[in-house]
């Protein structure tokens, strides 16, 4: 594992640097280009004096005493706005010297990708999510994770810097495999609430913004719950849930309609419903609902109405075994639309059509086993990009978006084994999206940092 932190894993529009000599590896793509200024015929430019020169002006000699009009300066006896060589090497981009971004320079630019060697956290035993959040009152994200073999949340409180405190543990209930945050009772203060998938029940752990979580309760779900999701689908300023439950092909859907949750509605979707994301599909500002059907080899859309119903699921055939989703507008054209990692090692493209419905699957070979993926716009052009979560080969997966959702892979980061969960925000509070990732086969997270 790389540990160095001056290393840098660049894919850069320009040229990557930093690395320190004694770091164990670094790895840099990409090309440096330098040119000076030119005058349109190829040639660098240069002041000349030509014609009348009735004051000091650009081109222009200089006044006896060394003067030149406005911010003109006298180089050599001729006004010129050229830079000096001090303002060129400090020019921060390409404006005035040719100079390419570099990873290291301190400045964020757009297609530049420079991420930092990544650490490792323990976090308890076989972690099967994870999570970012504030739950501690302060400005910076604290980590969180669910822990399958330990029936715990296992907590650590950030300082904003990317670092993180030491671990906290909360019990939840019996096999836990999948979390989400949400202020789920209106009090203003994070919660989590957790899928039990041997007690079949979804359990509420109350945040009490001071790091620390109160049992709440605990309510009945589906048979056999794998994943879940929360948004305020009803509208009325207080976060909502949904189950994906793999014993009986459905969604259950929890309204905090009471503190904190009505019984759960259920919906019929594809088989072996694994895995779930939220997108605006049909533009309407509506949240609606993508599921994973691992069974059936599908991606089920439900459409919501905005008051915490949903339609009747629509079914679109991916690969096999999907066994995680996302949503968002890969493409640029407004519209939402959605991404599933299968089981088989690809990935597939659902183009939105504003229509409630979504165009031909597009597949793109990747990853070893892929387990979950994030849709996140990682070297900041624009475009969202792919970052999955790959237990195979213990690796998460970076894929650039091209533009038009064509996806390329330009980066593989070695995490802790098997790797079954990511998630992306700000850690360390600089503006650039940073990552996290649960390796439930080592008990920890993996921590990946941007940088510029």
């Amino acid at each position: 594992m790389l540990r160095a932190t001056t290393i840098w894993l660049c894919v850069c529009a320009g040229a990557c640097s930093g690395a320190d000599s004694s770091s164990d590896t670094t790895t840099s793509t990409g090309a440096s280009t330098s040119a000076g200024p030119t005058d349109g015929s190829g040639e660098s430019s240069a002041s000349t004096t030509s014609g009348t020169c009735p004051s000091p002006i650009v081109g222009c000699p200089c006044d006896p005493g060394g003067v030149c009009v406005g911010a003109a300066r006298c180089e050599g006896g001729v006004c010129t706005d050229e830079p000096t060589a001090t303002e060129s090497t400090e020019s921060d981009d390409t404006t005035d010297t040719g100079a390419p971004a570099a990873c290291g320079d301190g400045i964020a630019a757009a297609g530049e990708l420079c991420l930092l060697a990544p650490t490792l956290l323990m976090m308890g035993t076989a972690p099967s999510d994870v999570g970012l959040a504030n739950f501690d009152g302060d400005p910076a994200l604290d980590l969180v994770t669910v822990n399958r073999d330990d029936n715990q949340v296992a907590l650590r409180v950030g300082d904003g810097n990317g670092s993180f405190g030491v671990r906290t543990a909360h019990a939840t209930g019996s096999g836990p495999l999948a979390l989400a945050v949400g202020d789920f009772d209106g009090d203003a203060h994070n919660d989590l609430v957790t899928v039990d998938s041997t007690a079949n029940s979804v359990t509420w752990l109350r945040g009490a913004s001071n790091g620390s979580f109160i049992v709440g309760a605990t309510f009945p779900s589906g048979l056999g719950p794998a994943a879940l999701v929360s948004a305020d689908f009803a509208a009325d300023g207080r976060d909502d849930v949904i189950v994906a439950n793999v014993g009986d092909a459905t969604i259950g859907v929890f309204l905090a309609t009471k503190v904190p949750f009505v019984p759960m509605a259920a919906y019929a979707v594809g088989v072996g419903p694994r895995g779930l994301a939220l997108a605006d599909v049909t533009d309407d500002g509506d949240v609606d609902l993508l599921v994973a059907n691992a069974g059936s080899a599908t991606i089920g859309l439900l459409l919501g109405n905005g008051d915490g119903l949903f339609g009747a699921a629509a079914a679109f055939p991916v690969g096999s075994e999907p066994r995680a989703v996302a949503g968002g507008d890969v493409n640029g054209d407004g519209l939402g639309d959605a991404v599933a990692v299968e089981g088989s090692g690809s990935i597939t493209r659902l183009l939105g059509n504003g229509l409630g419905s979504f165009g031909a699957a597009l597949p793109f070979a990747t990853a070893v086993s892929p387990s979950d993926l994030v849709l996140l716009d990682l070297d900041i052009d624009g475009d969202l990009d792919l970052v999955i979560a790959s237990t195979g080969d213990s690796t998460l997966r970076v894929l650039l978006n091209g533009g038009a959702g064509d996806f390329t892979e330009v980066l593989q980061i070695v995490t802790g084994p098997s790797p079954v969960a990511v998630t992306a925000a700000d850690i360390d509070g600089d503006g650039l999206p940073d990552l996290a990732a649960a390796n439930q086969g080592g008990g920890t997270v993996t921590i990946v940092l941007s940088d510029a």
